[in-house]
């Protein structure tokens, strides 16, 4: 088969996908959950009489939950992606959800969607327009998170724009059947894109148990795997292929680092641990800093950060460290008496099983670990000068983040050093999911800045 032949049936099988995507979101218009024959026109879900989250979802929790179901065993035989009308015990309208069986988090409601309501690709195609509206209204429309899920009207969809370029990520199983009409819109909005590249779930329980590799990445578009982050003094580059975790550009932290970088990283030496690509210890070489250790455990991202140096000017300035062991890089930092004037820690996000995790956002079993933490943030303040300043980053859920606190006290005293926090701040912003104030147990990352005595 020639490359023209198999460009056309290429083209071809991306019709067959959009008209199956038709067939998936369209039903047949009703005010009603049944039709006039008493026949439902969409799978329904019946919810429990009581259970502990009812008021939430009346409050427009957007989750509904496996053992929330009263008639569970029925949509089993249902393909993920399906759309399913939902009602309470007592015949309460509660709208349209994705279902996933398998997942712990078995439906995700569309927003604005009446049960029984016609739900078609023009819907879909308004809330992206709207949101990548409000992103130019902002005036952030080049360099942002374009598209954030639950929080813009259609669960598992992240959209993150690079400029020309733009990454994609399919959080669901049943998700994905959105991808031709987000590429069209994306279009429409960019106009021809240099580079498109799409994350694909692939576990069918949803679960984050493989660090990333639950992911499949394709580049859709162009042939690099770099985007480039433009900032106003500072331009970094992404290795998309490093996965959902390492490879992503976090827009809403990074809005709090970067003024951070500014103000506590303009002077003395800086040391950025776990550097990703390099953007906290680039900006404050860029803001004046006279020496930057850039220390970091994986081999690719570490090419990263030193070409990303280079790119900004500051190699001269630049010192990249790989090490496959951070924790212990620090340790000997420590033992040898060297001493820095900012520290940062980004710690890298590990997933980890714990058995009384029944559900949440990374599915059953499974969510963000906080092993390692007090001891990073011991040894980063053991390689802290005094009058220095120690920067740490966490993932936590949003009603628990006094726990940054804690960990940050319990370590400084393992350390036996003292200080005084002087910033404190979460990344709940127009950036992130969180569609509803009830979302108390959504994960958001928390920075936390000590100044050491």
């Amino acid at each position: 088969m020639n490359p023209l032949q198999r460009a056309a049936m290429q083209l071809c099988i991306k019709k067959l996908s959009f008209c199956r995507i038709s067939r998936t979101f369209a039903a047949a218009p009703s005010r009603s959950v049944c039709d006039q024959e008493g026949t439902r026109t969409r799978p329904m879900a019946y919810l429990k009489e009581e259970f502990p989250r009812q008021l939430l979802l009346q409050m427009g929790h957007p989750w509904i939950y496996d053992d929330e179901v009263r008639n569970i065993s029925e949509l089993g035989v249902l393909p993920p992606g399906t759309l399913v009308d939902i009602c309470s015990a007592d015949n309460r309208q509660m709208g349209v959800g994705l279902l996933n069986r398998q997942a712990c988090i078995v439906l995700r409601r569309l927003d604005g969607v009446a049960t029984g309501a016609e739900v078609a690709q023009e819907q879909l195609r308004s809330c992206l327009k709207t949101a990548f509206a409000a992103r130019d209204h902002r005036g952030s429309g080049a360099f942002c998170r374009a598209f954030h899920g639950e929080q813009d009207g259609l669960p598992g969809v992240l959209v993150d724009r690079f400029g020309s370029s733009a990454v994609v990520t399919f959080q669901l199983l049943g998700s994905a059947t959105m991808e031709l009409i987000v590429q069209e819109e994306l279009t429409r909005w960019i106009g021809k894109l240099q580079q498109l590249t799409v994350h694909h779930m692939t576990a069918k329980k949803e679960k984050w148990a493989q660090e990333g590799s639950e992911f499949t990445t394709n580049i859709t578009r162009g042939t690099s795997s770099r985007v480039c982050v433009e900032e106003a003094n500072a331009r970094f580059d992404i290795d998309v292929l490093q996965g959902v975790i390492p490879g992503q550009w976090n827009y809403s932290l990074e809005a709090l680092r970067a003024p951070l970088a500014q103000r506590l990283g303009s002077s003395g030496t800086v040391l950025d641990a776990w550097a990703q690509c390099g953007q906290w210890g680039l900006r404050c070489a860029q803001s004046g800093a006279a020496d930057v250790v850039l220390l970091e455990e994986q081999l690719g991202l570490a090419k990263l950060c030193r070409e990303n140096a280079a790119k900004n000017g500051v190699e001269e300035k630049v010192t990249v460290l790989h090490r496959s062991d951070v924790h212990g890089e620090l340790q000997n930092m420590a033992e040898s008496g060297i001493r820095f004037d900012c520290v940062s820690l980004n710690v890298r996000v590990r997933f980890e099983r714990y058995l009384k995790h029944q559900r949440g956002q990374f599915g059953r079993w499974y969510k963000p670990s906080l092993k390692g933490y007090e001891r990073a943030i011991a040894l980063g303040a053991r390689v802290t000068s005094r009058n220095g300043y120690l920067v740490v980053s966490f993932l936590l859920p949003l009603t628990t983040e006094y726990w940054a606190l804690c960990l940050v006290q319990d370590a400084l005293q393992k350390a036996s050093r003292a200080g005084s926090i002087i910033y404190c701040s979460s990344n709940a912003s127009e950036d992130t999911a969180v569609a509803s104030s009830t979302m108390d147990e959504y994960w958001s990352h928390v920075l936390i800045a000590v100044h050491l005595a």
